[in-house]
Parts: C-alpha cells; sequence; structure tokens
C-alpha cells in the first residue's frame, strides 16, 4: 500500500494528542484601529464557528465531535464572556498567540487549555478566521497550584514557628534574667559575706578556694547575660531596631577583629516588633555567615528606613559566595534568611563574587505592612 502526503497528514490529523481546529467567521472582519473592536468582537463571538477538529479537541471538552463542529467563542466562554474577549483581542492585536484559558468541559466541570492560535486573513486583509492547536494541562495546572498552595502553607507555618519560636525565647530570657539573674546576684552576696566574716579565720587554701567560686560565680552571671542577650537583647525592646542594630554590629566587631563601617540612616517610619525581630535575627545569620565563611577583613553594615521601606544591607571584602553555594541545597541558612525575608513581605538578595565579597540586602516596603 502507497502512504501518501495527505494519507499521512490525516493520520497525524485523526491521531494527534493535540486538538486541532479551524474556527471560521461566518463574514470576513477588519481589525483595524479605525474599526470598533468591541462591535467587531461581539460579532466574532456569535458567529465563528469550529468547522474542522478532530478527535483530541472533543476529547478536551469530554463531547463527541459531531456537537463540537458548529460551536461558536460564545459557548466555550459561556462562564466568562470578558475573558474569551480578551483572549480573541489579544489573538487578532498580534496575529497570533500562546495563552492559557480556563474553559468548561460538558459536565461544568474546570478545564485549562493551553494553546497556540494564528488568524487567517483574505487577500484585503480582513480576518476570515484561525488555526488553532490546543492541549489539555488541567492536571499539570491542578498539580502546580496545589503544590503552590502547599509552599504557601509551608510559609505560613514556618513564619508562626517562627513567631512562637522568637516569644519563647523572649520568655526564656525574661525568667532567667529575672529569676535566675537574681538568684545568682543573691548567691554571690551571701557568699561575699561569708568571705568577709571567715577572712581571718581560714587558711590559705580555704581563701584560694573562696576567691576561685567567687572567680566562678562572675563567669557563671556573664554566661548567663550572654544567654539572655543571645535569646531577646533587651537593647530591641528597650530603644529599638536601629539601637539594636548597632549594638550587634560593634559588638561583633571587636569579638572578630573586623573593621567596621556602621550606617544608620532612619527617617520616620515604625517597625512592627515582629519585623522587627525578624531583621534582627537576619542580620545576626547573615553576621555569622561572616564570620563563618568570609575569610574578610572589612565589614559594612547599612539600615536604611523611612515611612515606606526599610533596607538591610550586609557587605564584606571576603573570598566571595558562589552562584552553587547561594541556590545549593546545603545553604540552610541563606534558605532561612529568605523564607524570613518572605514572611515579612520583603525580598531578599545575595550575590558575590570571587574574591570581592559578598553582599546581602533586604528589601522590605513598610507601607505595605501599615495596610495589612
Amino acid at each position: 500500500m502507497t502512504v501518501t502526503q495527505d494519507s499521512l497528514r490525516e493520520l497525524f490529523f485523526t491521531q494527534s494528542l493535540d486538538g486541532f481546529l479551524i474556527m471560521m467567521i461566518d463574514e470576513p472582519v477588519e481589525w483595524s484601529d479605525t474599526c470598533d473592536k468591541d462591535a467587531v468582537l461581539e460579532y466574532v463571538f456569535h458567529h465563528q464557528r469550529v468547522t474542522i477538529a478532530n478527535e483530541a479537541f472533543a476529547r478536551h471538552y469530554q463531547r463527541p465531535l459531531w456537537q463540537m463542529i458548529g460551536m461558536t467563542p460564545a459557548d466555550f466562554f459561556a462562564h466568562d464572556i470578558e475573558a474569551g474577549k480578551a483572549a480573541w483581542r489579544a489573538m487578532f492585536d498580534q496575529g497570533h498567540l500562546h495563552v492559557e484559558t480556563e474553559e468548561r468541559r460538558k459536565d461544568g466541570t474546570p478545564l485549562r487549555i493551553e494553546g497556540h492560535y494564528m488568524c487567517v486573513c483574505d487577500e484585503r486583509r480582513r480576518i476570515t478566521g484561525h488555526l488553532g492547536i490546543q492541549r489539555d494541562i488541567t492536571d499539570r495546572y491542578l498539580a502546580a497550584a496545589e503544590i503552590s498552595r502547599s509552599r504557601e502553607e509551608l510559609r505560613a507555618l514556618s513564619a508562626h514557628l517562627e513567631s512562637v519560636r522568637e516569644d519563647e525565647r523572649t520568655r526564656i530570657a525574661r525568667e532567667l534574667h529575672d529569676e535566675l539573674g537574681q538568684a545568682l546576684t543573691g548567691v554571690k552576696l551571701d557568699v561575699a559575706w561569708l568571705g568577709r566574716r571567715l577572712r581571718r579565720h581560714v587558711s590559705s587554701e580555704v581563701a584560694g578556694r573562696y576567691r576561685s567560686l567567687l572567680e566562678r560565680l562572675d563567669e557563671v552571671m556573664v554566661s548567663v547575660q550572654r544567654i539572655v542577650t543571645e535569646l531577646r537583647p533587651s537593647v530591641l525592646d528597650h530603644l529599638g531596631l536601629p539601637d539594636a542594630v548597632e549594638w550587634v554590629s560593634h559588638e561583633f566587631a571587636a569579638r572578630t577583629g573586623l573593621e567596621l563601617d556602621l550606617i544608620i540612616d532612619v527617617n520616620g517610619g515604625s517597625t512592627p516588633d515582629s519585623v522587627a525581630s525578624s531583621v534582627f535575627r537576619m542580620l545576626q545569620e547573615a553576621l555569622t555567615n561572616v564570620a563563618r565563611h568570609a575569610g574578610a577583613r572589612h565589614l559594612t553594615v547599612a539600615l536604611r528606613q523611612n515611612a515606606t521601606f526599610l533596607s538591610l544591607e550586609v557587605s564584606d571584602d571576603g573570598r566571595g559566595i558562589t552562584v552553587g553555594e547561594v541556590s545549593g541545597p546545603r545553604s540552610l541558612g541563606l534558605i532561612g534568611l529568605r523564607e524570613r525575608a518572605r514572611a515579612c513581605g520583603g525580598t531578599l538578595e545575595i550575590r558575590g563574587l570571587p574574591g570581592q565579597g559578598t553582599t546581602v540586602s533586604l528589601h522590605l516596603p513598610l507601607s505595605a505592612l501599615a495596610l495589612a
């Protein structure tokens, strides 16, 4: 049997998994800046009809093919005429269109279509119809929507857990400061009182133990104060974010020996407590990354804030973060930074060049938070 090109085309048309269609208009229409495009679309939506289609096209709508022949745009978009007209307008304006549309099956269930369409014109450049190839992507679309929804839920859960964690840190810090700190202070006072009373009646060995005990108490009190500060720095609660940024930056520079340039430019705008806590934690994480990985000598921390936005930038002159490190699955600290930024409604950018250092930039719109 001889296989001709016509038979091959027919076989491809009938057996394809993609839907093929031709829709022709009863009368050609002018489409230009001088015509009434709304009136043209109204006419087209009731006078352009499916003239040729394959079985795959009919299966998209769960209809027999014979029912599809003669259907108009108004039939396909009866659930949302305006959305349908918007797609037709774009196709007529460009002469072609690649678009995803929300349509309906015969039983009324939603159908997501990805389509490629091309207008057909006559010798006078009037539109006579269009050709189309389309695919049912409903399952893929629903799967992507479910993934997106799950991600949003995970981000919301992460933000909630972070809020709970911050509240718990604050509670523990206050208890350590108020109860353990006061208890240790009382113990030190009592030990000092005993030492003064027994100073003349104890051996040098006991006196040495006494001095060692006082030194250990001092060390424990310093450790408790450090833990309290790491859990919830009092400067953040009492003086606000700018002073907390200044304090932690100077403390970090003194501890690591890095040269510090500090820029605090705050001109109006209030920062909600939850946001201030998140920004402060992001600064701590960024500084920790500098200490662990950068090998830097110089550090710049810049906090800028006005009534509408807040930005925080941490730059170093170290080895420079690589693209793989920015997006790598093991970069959990950087992932945490991004998620904190998203939870606040902001964006985080991390960029670096080999041998030229790394910059972490947070941008946060405060005006959107005020309206939320």
